[in-house]
C-alpha cells in the first residue's frame, strides 16, 4: 500500500523534531535552537544543531542535515516509508504500509521495544539505578554510551516488568512476552522476569529493532551466577542473522569503505570509546554466510579483532577462511597477552587501542605466519617441521604465487636453510603423494580402528567434562594442555561450548541455539551415553589424549624423515631422545 502524498506531507510538516530527536540524543536549548552530540560521527563538542521554527536538523561538522523523518531513518536504518510510520506513530497519525512484515512480527518488535525504554527509565529513575551508573561509570561507560547504546537496568523484583508490560492502558498479553523470552512461567499461572538486577544491552537486527538482550550483573550474590545471561532464541531473536551495532554503524562503514568485526558487545562499546564507529560484533557465535553477505553490502573491506586466546585464534582462522573464499580483503588484529579488546582498552587505554586497531594490524598472510613463529622451536625438528607444513597449508589456501615465494623466502631465511631446499619441500607437499599399496595384515587394520575409536571416545568424555564444568572446559582448551582432536565435530562442539562459557558462567538450555542441527544431535546423544557413572576422570581423558597426541606426532615425524631419505631406527632414536611431556594441571572438580 502506497502512503498518499497528503500523509507524508501531515507528517514530515506538523512533527515536532526537537521531540523526535530528543527521545534517541541530548538536546540543550541555546538560544531559539537546540544543539546535541552528533551521532553520525565521532562528536566531542555539540554539533548538531536542531531548529523548531524550520523542522530541520544540521552537523556543521559531517554534514548530516535533514527533518525528523531523515533523521529517524538514518538514525535506525530504516527505509522512508518505516520512517515515516514511525514518525506518524509518535504523533498518533496512522501509517499502514506494506513492509512485508507481518502483524505478529510487528507486535514483537513493539514489546522488545517497550521493554528497552523500561529498562532504560529503570536505570535513570531507581535507587538500585544510582549503583548501577556508578558501576557503568567505573568501567569507563559514561552518560553518552548509555544513550547510545540503549543501556538500561532490570530490577532485582521478582516480576516488576511483567507487570508493567501486562498491566498498563494498552497491555501484552503473557503468552506473547513467553515469546519473546522476557519472562518465563512460575507455578499456578504466575509469571517471573527472566533478567532481574542486571544491566540490560539490547542487542539490535539489521534494520535496528530490538530482538533480545544481554543482561550483565554488577554487584556480588550469594549464588554462583552466570556473569552474563542472553535471550534464548525465539520467534524474532536468530543468533545466526546478528550483527551487532550494524543498524548504527552501516552508514560509517559505508563511508570509510571498512568494518572492524569483534566478537562480543563489548568490543564493540570499548571500540566507540576509542573512536572507531565503524565497529560490529558476531557475538561471540560461529561466523554465517548470512552475516558474511550482510556485511558485504556495505564494504568488502574487513579487520577480524577477535580475542586473544586459543578458540578466539581458532575462530580468526575460521573466519579468514570463510571471508577469504567470498573475496574479502582482510586485515587481522593479534593481540598480546591473550586480552580481548575490551581487556586491553582497560589495561592500556582506548588511545592505545586505536593506535592498535588503525596501526598495528596484520594482513592475513602476516597473521598465519606470526601465529606459526610464536609456536617455533629452533631446537625441536618436529616444532621445525610443524612450523614449515602449516606455512605451506596458509600458502595453499591463498594460492597465490607471489605471495608463496615472500613467504618462502621468509621460512629460510627464519630457519637458515637455502630458498631451493625449502622451495622443494612446498612442492613436494602440494604434489599427490602416490604411495604403493601395502598389504597389512587383518590384525593391524582392526587394532588401528579399534585406537581411532577409544579415541573418539575419550574425546567425547572431553566435550562431557566441559558442558558439565567451565572449569574442565577451560582446562581442556589451555593452550599447555594442547588438546589433540580425531573428530572434526568433537572439536567444533568443544570450541562453541568454550565461546558460550565467555559470556556465562555455566551451561544452560540456551546452549543448544548455538549448534547446528548435526552438532545437536551429536551433543544430545553424548549426554544420553555417558553419565557420573561411567565416565573416566579428567585426568584420564587428558592423559589418553596425550598418547594420541604423540602418536600424531610420531607419525609426522616418520613421514618428514622418510622423505628425507632417514630410516625408522633414526625416528626411534630421535623420539626416544626427545620425549614429550605434558604437564597435566590437575582439575578443580
Amino acid at each position: 500500500m502506497r502512503i498518499s502524498e497528503a500523509t507524508i506531507r501531515k507528517i514530515t510538516e506538523n512533527a515536532d523534531i526537537v521531540a523526535i530527536i530528543g527521545e534517541h540524543i541530548k538536546l540543550e536549548k541555546k538560544g531559539n535552537d537546540y544543539k546535541g552530540i552528533c551521532p553520525f560521527h565521532n562528536d566531542t563538542n555539540p554539533s548538531l544543531s536542531v531548529s523548531p521554527s524550520k523542522k530541520v536538523f544540521k552537523c556543521f561538522s559531517c554534514g548530516a542535515s535533514g527533518n525528523a523523518v531523515g533523521f529517524i531513518q538514518r538514525y535506525k536504518n530504516l527505509s522512508f516509508p518505516q520512517a515515516i510510520k514511525y514518525v506518524g506513530e509518535k504523533m498518533g497519525i496512522p501509517v499502514d504500509i506494506d513492509d512485508n512484515v507481518n502483524q505478529d512480527l510487528q507486535k514483537y518488535l513493539r514489546i522488545m521495544e517497550d521493554a528497552a525504554n523500561y529498562y532504560e527509565f529503570y536505570l535513570k529513575n531507581s535507587i538500585e539505578g544510582k549503583e548501577a551508573i556508578q558501576y557503568l561509570n567505573d568501567r569507563h561507560l559514561d552518560e553518552e554510551i548509555v544513550r547510545r547504546f540503549k543501556i538500561g537496568l532490570a530490577s532485582d523484583e521478582f516480576d516488576l516488568l511483567y507487570k508493567a508490560l501486562t498491566e498498563r492502558d494498552n497491555p501484552y498479553l503473557p503468552l506473547n512476552l513467553l515469546e519473546v523470552g522476557l519472562i518465563k512461567a512460575g507455578k499456578e499461572n504466575t509469571y517471573y522476569d527472566v533478567f532481574r538486577s542486571r544491566i540490560m544491552f539490547p542487542i539490535d537486527d539489521l534494520n535496528g529493532n530490538i530482538i533480545g538482550f544481554s543482561g550483565r550483573i554488577y554487584k556480588k550474590t550469594k549464588k554462583n551466577e552466570p556473569k552474563y545471561i542472553n535471550s534464548n532464541e525465539n520467534v524474532i531473536f536468530k543468533k545466526s542473522n546478528i550483527l551487532y551495532n550494524y543498524s548504527r554503524a552501516v552508514n560509517v562503514i559505508k563511508q570509510k569503505n571498512h568494518v572492524f568485526i569483534f566478537e562480543g558487545f563489548m568490543d564493540v562499546i570499548a571500540a566507540y570509546r576509542a573512536k572507531i564507529e565503524n565497529a560490529i560484533a558476531t557475538m561471540g557465535t560461529a561466523l554465517t554466510n548470512q552475516q558474511i553477505q550482510a556485511i558485504k553490502k556495505a564494504t568488502n573491506n574487513i579487520t577480524l579483532c577477535f580475542d586473544g586466546d586459543n578458540p578466539g585464534i581458532e575462530a580468526s582462522k575460521r573466519a579468514i577462511e570463510m571471508f577469504h573464499r567470498a573475496n574479502f580483503n582482510i586485515k587481522v588484529m593479534l593481540l598480546p597477552e591473550g586480552l580481548d579488546p575490551d581487556e586491553y582498552a582497560n589495561r592500556f587505554g582506548t588511545t592505545s587501542l586505536h593506535d592498535f586497531l588503525e596501526n598495528k594490524t596484520l594482513s592475513a598472510p602476516d597473521y598465519f605466519y606470526e601465529l606459526e613463529k610464536r609456536k617455533l622451536n629452533k631446537n625441536d625438528l618436529y616444532s621445525i617441521e610443524t612450523f614449515k607444513q602449516n606455512v605451506f597449508a596458509f600458502l595453499k589456501m591463498f594460492n597465490i604465487a607471489s605471495l608463496t615465494e615472500i613467504y618462502l623466502k621468509r621460512v629460510a631465511d627464519e630457519l637458515d636453510i637455502t630458498i631451493t631446499s625449502i622451495s622443494d619441500d612446498f612442492q613436494k607437499k602440494r604434489q599427490p603423494q602416490f604411495v604403493s599399496p601395502i598389504h597389512t595384515p587383518k590384525e593391524r587394520k582392526v587394532k588401528s580402528a579399534a585406537t581411532k575409536r577409544r579415541y573418539i571416545a575419550n574425546e567425547k568424555c572431553a566435550v562431557y567434562h566441559a558442558y558439565t564444568s567451565k572449569n574442565a572446559c577451560l582446562l581442556i582448551l589451555n593452550e599447555k594442555t594442547n588438546f589433540t582432536y580425531a573428530d572434526a565435530d568433537n572439536r567444533n562442539i568443544l570450541f562453541k561450548i568454550f565461546d558460550y562459557y565467555k559470556t556465562n558462567d555455566k551451561m544452560n538450555d540456551d546452549f543448544m541455539d548455538c549448534l547446528n542441527e548435526s552438532e545437536r544431535m551429536i551433543l544430545a546423544k553424548i549426554l544420553q551415553e555417558i553419565n557420573e557413572h561411567n565416565i573416566i576422570t579428567l585426568d584420564e581423558c587428558l592423559q589418553i589424549n596425550l598418547e594420541f597426541r604423540n602418536e600424531k606426532i610420531q607419525e609426522k615425524l616418520k613421514e618428514a624423515f622418510k622423505n628425507n631419505g632417514i630410516d625408522d631406527k633414526g625416528i626411534i632414536d630421535f623420539i626416544e631422545s626427545k620425549k614429550i611431556t605434558t604437564k597435566i594441571v590437575k582439575s578443580e572438580e
